[in-house]
């Protein structure tokens, strides 16, 4: 997923509140959804994918999810990125039943079925700069999120 075109800057949402991952689900979605970015079948899907899939992983200083749904429910590619300082309940991907607090939440609308692992390389890649996902979190401005992507998302 080529970032230029893929990041806007209406997609970044920044110290976060939401009640539950639900709320937040819903959020994004109505969102997406109004841009045309979207299928109609993209809430259910997400709902659906993290049940069965979680994404949630634990990293140095703070929790990761990575929603994503199959490239049918996708009309354009796009990244979501949302920062949640106080965390919010996601079931973690290595043990399902459990769950943890998230911090930093990556929404993936892929259209092309293969590039979910090579964008997932990359976003591990940038999960292990500890200073970059402090910043990540911690920041105010729009502007150092979309910086700090296109040089470790590219």
């Amino acid at each position: 997923m080529p970032l230029n075109t893929s990041l806007d800057r209406e997609l970044i949402h920044l110290h976060q509140a939401p009640q539950d991952r639900n709320a937040l689900f819903s959020k994004i979605t109505d969102q997406l959804l109004a841009k045309g970015i979207v299928e109609e079948s993209y809430r259910e899907a997400l709902v659906l994918r993290e049940q069965n899939h979680p994404t949630a992983m634990q990293l140095e200083t703070m929790g990761v999810a990575i929603p994503h749904v199959d490239v049918e429910h996708v009309r354009e590619e796009r990244l979501v990125v949302v920062t949640c300082p106080e965390g919010i309940e996601f079931n973690q991907a290595e043990d399902p039943d459990l769950t943890m607090k998230v911090n930093v939440i990556f929404f993936l609308l892929l259209k092309e079925k293969d590039a979910h692992l090579e964008f997932l390389m990359k976003l591990i890649s940038l999960f292990q700069k500890t200073a970059e996902m402090n910043t990540l979190l911690s920041t105010t401005s729009v502007e150092d999120v979309m910086q700090i992507l296109a040089k470790n998302l590219d």
